[in-house]
């Protein structure tokens, strides 16, 4: 932004001095116009990316417009193409524009939007583009950002000045067909071709690169977003705390889309709204002038441009009323998302345990569940409807009502024959324009009251996201040094700080076996959580092997929804292990059937039962060969014939593993050589101590 301020500046100044001396005949107010644009470019690099990004297009468009205006001037140009260049008045809007974009900048709900923007405008990753007859080349995202949202805003300004060239058309068109001139009706009518397909041209590709744009935006933000969900287990951390970002899987999936979506949709909204309020203001200023006559007994000619100040007043009428109608929207969508998403949550869980609730007889249950969660979204909906009829009746009868009123404004004028029939169509045309770019927010309040609650909902989530990535370091310290496993002065506690579970000083050394028992409820698997780093609550050291390969099967096991190749083996990549060793590892846990069905894509987690699913995940650990490898109750659904047939396979892979498991069965006893209980003090709470191995195997 420095370089445009300082040719700004410099550009103000060389036009200002050439003036002065007589050299321009330009007004002081067009060199002041540069100076101030120069200014609002410095003063914007304190602004967001995209704020700037935006400001310093305009200002860019001044100059190349004062440019223009001075070869104009001097006479360099072709009198033809006068129509199409700017003049000393339309130099105005772009100043105004970037003056107007550094003052709102400042608002709180644009300062929202900038902030979940700008990433995309700053980001430095390589991207592909791919462009006709196969090329393609990479770079860096953020160029390729600014590229296409510049290219929108000159599409816009292009298509604002062929709108501008049709309202005069309508005019000189118009009159033709008044007065019956057959030779101009016919060169009018071949000008509109030419300016017509000149504007398809330019909605099309306006509309094309719009959604190329969004799309663009919505891979790289859903990217963004989901690693910073993912990140460094920050998912589980945000569940822990019980965050304000509920239903994750819908600000990824749908968020991200709405604000991507409408974020642009606006931009070139607003956009080309305020050029076309400049362009018409000025036209309809003009023709104010034109027509004569009395309202009440007021001589209409005497107020400067009262056509404008009509098309303000109805504006403003609109946009409070609106206002005041539609402000509850904002809640009303921000709920009505949570709902939805509450909703279909509860749907996919009935269809992921459509065993258990069919066992249960739990299908009443279930449809009283989902009926109360679906009461909510009917309530809401209703809530949405109400208020959106009420919008809908004032935006749609205002509309309306403008189409009709500025020919009921003009008709005076017209029946006594003061103006020309193609003069009140440009006119009306004009005050249409004019009308329709002030009441902007009136005919988009239910969009931007929905649009709202999505940048809401997507700033408590990077929030909550940023929080558990950010979160102070937990009381547990965790290090990686020495070779073995040492708990020292441990003790985990639940998120509300009431102690569950203490291991005061417990080692395990490289290649020992160690089973930790207790009783239900005792900690045994939020004390692995601790080891492993992911369970934040509580106080102590947990000092790990460096460098060593650390593997924990919880008793339920995950598996993707993916084909059985990537089930087995995740979260290692495709490709990491041979279709050999794959098969070997399920022959060892006893699933040789599942072989031919490596490359069948499913969802595994449903049609596996439960031991098999623990077989399948015991198969990932064979392959994996960890240094350490904790089992919580990773064999609780096998049988334990199967079960033993599983810690011999464990035995025989991974001869030099540390092997440490939770278990209740006695019979686990004969698979380790050493055992760790966690027994019940006085206080209520659970001491982890090494205990007699041979006394389990007894009981």
């Amino acid at each position: 932004m420095l370089p445009i301020a300082i040719v700004a500046g410099l550009a103000g100044a060389l036009v200002g001095a050439s003036s002065l001396a007589g050299r321009l005949d330009l007004p002081w107010w067009v060199y002041c116009l540069t100076l101030v644009a120069g200014a609002v470019a410095f003063l914007a690099r304190s602004t967001s990316t995209m704020v700037r990004a935006i400001i310093g297009f305009l200002v860019v468009w001044h100059l190349s417009a004062l440019a223009l205006l001075l070869v104009k001037e001097a006479g360099a140009l072709p009198d033809g193409l006068g129509p199409f260049l700017p003049t000393r008045a339309s130099i105005l809007l772009s100043v105004i524009f970037a003056v107007v974009v550094y003052g709102i900048s400042f608002l709180a709900t644009i300062r929202q939007i900038t902030r979940l923007a700008d990433p995309f405008f700053e980001a430095r990753d390589l991207g592909n583009v791919e462009l006709p007859f196969g090329l393609s080349f990479r770079v860096q995202e953020r160029y390729v950002a600014h590229a296409l949202l510049f290219i929108l805003l000159a599409i816009n300004i292009a298509q604002v000045l062929a709108t501008v060239l049709l309202n005069q058309w309508n005019n000189r068109f118009y009159t033709a067909l008044q007065e019956r001139a057959e030779a101009t009706f016919w060169i009018e009518l071949r000008y509109f071709t030419v300016v017509a397909f000149l504007w398809v041209i330019l909605a099309v590709y306006e509309l094309y690169l719009t959604q190329w744009t969004q799309m663009r935006w919505r891979r790289w933000m859903t990217a963004r977003l989901a690693g910073h969900w993912l990140a460094d287990g920050g998912h589980y951390r945000m569940r822990l705390k019980g965050s304000q970002a509920d239903n994750p899987d819908q600000r990824i999936a749908e968020d991200i889309r709405m604000f991507t979506d409408n974020t642009l949709a606006l931009v070139i909204r607003f956009f080309s709204a305020i050029l076309s309020l400049y362009a018409f203001v000025l036209i309809l200023w003009g023709l104010s002038a034109s027509f004569r006559y009395q309202v009440f007994g007021v001589n209409l000619e005497s107020i400067p441009g009262y056509l404008v100040w009509a098309a303000l007043a109805v504006a403003v009428f609109g946009t409070v009323c609106a206002h005041l109608i539609g402000r509850a929207l904002i809640g009303i969508n921000f709920l009505r998302q949570r709902y939805e998403a509450d909703f279909r949550y509860s749907l996919v869980r009935v269809r992921e345990n459509d065993e258990q609730i069919a066992l249960l007889k739990g299908e009443a249950a279930e449809r009283q569940g989902l009926a109360r969660r679906f009461a909510n979204v009917v309530a809401n909906w209703f809530d949405y409807m109400k208020y959106t009829k009420r919008l809908t009746w004032f935006t749609t009868f205002v509309n309306q009502a403008s189409v009709i009123f500025p020919f009921v404004m003009l008709a005076p004028a017209y029946f006594s024959g003061a103006v020309q029939l193609g003069s009140l169509t440009q006119t009306a045309g004009a005050f249409g324009r004019v009308e329709s770019a002030l009441m902007i927010f009136t005919n988009l309040y239910a969009s931007l009251a929905d649009y709202k609650s999505v940048i809401d909902r997507l700033s408590g989530f990077e929030a909550s996201a940023a929080a558990a990535r950010t979160a102070p370091a937990p009381s547990i310290s965790t290090e990686k040094a020495g070779e073995a496993l040492a708990l020292s002065g441990l003790s985990v506690t639940l998120p509300e700080g009431r102690t569950l579970v203490s291991a005061p000083d417990i080692t395990v050394n490289p290649g020992e076996r160690v089973l930790v028992t207790g009783p239900s409820g005792s900690g045994k698997s939020t004390l692995f959580r601790a080891i492993a780093g992911i369970w934040p609550h509580g106080s102590g050291k947990v000092a790990t092997p460096a460098g060593a390969d650390i593997m924990l099967l919880p008793q339920r096991p995950y598996f993707p929804v993916a084909s059985l190749r990537d089930a087995v083996t995740y979260p290692a990549e495709r490709g990491a292990y041979d279709d050999a060793d794959i098969i070997r590892a399920l022959e060892a846990v006893n699933l040789a059937a599942l072989a031919p069905r490596l490359d069948e894509e499913a969802a595994w987690h449903q049609i596996l039962s439960g031991g098999e699913q623990q077989r399948l995940a015991l198969a990932r650990a064979l392959l994996c060969k960890p240094d350490w490898l904790f089992l919580d109750e990773a064999t609780a659904a096998i049988d334990e014939a199967g079960e033993a047939n599983l810690y011999a396979a464990i035995r025989e892979w991974l001869p030099n593993a540390t092997i440490v498991s939770i278990g209740h069965r006695s019979t686990l006893a004969n698979f380790h050589d050493r055992r760790v209980h966690l027994a019940k003090g006085d206080d209520g709470v659970h001491v982890a101590a090494d205990a007699p191995l041979m006394a389990m195997a007894k009981a």
